[in-house]
């Protein structure tokens, strides 16, 4: 019975985690001016996400993909593809089979990921041929032209034939591959057989080819002259892909709290914009003027005209505190205008309309109790 029992809960907990592991949908495919980009398989296990796609060189080019660089990310970290380095020419196919190993916080079987696909590069054009020289091979020579190193591995003399085993190796920055060209090789010293065309070499990395001669009595050298030469790589931005499973569901948006954040925005653009009118300003300024003629209160009726219409600027303040004739009235003014701004944050400016320095330090004094 209890064998039965455990054998019973074995199957429920398969089950459940058969049960909820995800879906997902499969991404758009990306094309652009030199690759298409089609996605396979996207899968979650326990400890793990498979993500592949195949890539097709589409343009005249070659296409590099560095797949160490490719990334998913969710909020809580990012996690990288295991690595591989892909050569893709002209026409061509590969596909990129990814693995992600997940460590916590990150999470498997998520509902909604990113995937980052960094780490693709192109190049088109062939840089100028490198100027190598001549060289007579011998076992365990070494030559360096520029960023290319020559080695010959290799050098058999038989009868009627030499064996030369040739290892040319690119030590070019990230941004650039070597190219090495066979048909371009001249061999003195007799008949040559070189199977290899030749290839492009990533930094770092070495391409191994042999040549049999067929020697015709003359000293035998190898002319590199127009054989290496470099090209420029480009990065190729394919940008962030969000994954979705198929249960996963928006977030359903809180229309009441949208509408307010927009209303108070409005309200806030409104304030940050509040000014006189062109003819409340004027008409102000020349009752302020009749007012100081007459010996009246212009501070007293500037207050009930600027609370009556709400709202008043630093730049309008300034221009009405030149109307007044004594600087008491206009610090007076300035602090009365303050609480009706709208622009708070440009009203030091007012400090420098007041003349005498004691006046200046009130107003200024004033500002910091506001805050």
């Amino acid at each position: 019975m209890r064998k039965i029992t455990l054998l019973l809960i074995s199957v429920l907990v398969l089950h459940s985690t058969y049960a909820q592991q995800a879906t997902y949908k499969m991404p758009e495919v990306i094309n652009n001016q030199n690759l298409n980009l089609t996605f396979l398989k996207v899968r979650s296990a326990t400890t793990s996400y498979y993500v592949n796609y195949k890539v097709k060189n589409t343009g005249n080019g070659i296409l590099i993909i560095d797949r160490s660089k490719t990334s998913i990310k969710q909020k809580d970290g990012t996690a990288n593809a295991l690595a591989k380095m892909y050569t893709i020419k002209p026409g061509k196919s590969v596909t990129v089979y990814n693995q992600f190993r997940i460590k916590a916080p990150l999470k498997a079987n998520a509902d909604i990921f990113d995937i980052a696909i960094d780490g693709i590069k192109y190049t088109e054009a062939k840089e100028p041929v490198l100027n190598a020289k001549k060289i007579t091979p011998e076992r365990g020579l070494v030559q360096t032209f520029n960023d290319f190193e020559i080695k010959i591995m290799e050098y058999n003399v038989r009868t009627g034939r030499t064996f030369i085993e040739v290892r040319c190796k690119y030590n070019g920055n990230a941004n650039s591959l070597g190219y090495v060209d066979l048909s371009k090789i001249n061999v003195t010293g007799g008949k040559a057989s070189i199977v290899k065309k030749g290839d492009i070499i990533l930094t770092g990395k070495s391409y191994t080819f042999a040549i049999n001669v067929k020697p015709d009595g003359n000293e035998l050298s190898l002319d590199f002259s127009n054989v290496l030469g470099t090209m420029k790589l480009t990065d190729l931005n394919i940008g962030k892909i969000t994954v979705k499973s198929t249960r996963y569901k928006e977030p359903v948006k809180d229309k009441k709290k949208e509408n307010s954040a927009k209303q108070d925005s409005i309200k806030a653009v409104k304030k940050e914009l509040c000014a006189l009118s062109y003819n409340d300003f004027a008409s102000l300024r020349a009752d302020i003027k009749k007012i100081l003629n007459e010996g009246g209160k212009p501070i007293e009726t500037s207050h009930k005209f600027i609370a009556a219409k709400g709202c008043i600027n630093t730049d309008q303040i300034v221009e009405l505190m030149e109307v007044f004739n004594l600087d008491g009235q206009r610090l007076k003014f300035a602090k009365m205008a303050y609480k009706f701004t709208s622009d708070k944050h440009r009203f030091h400016l007012t400090v420098a309309k007041l003349s005498y320095l004691k006046n200046k330090q009130a107003l200024e004094e004033f500002l910091e109790q506001q805050h």
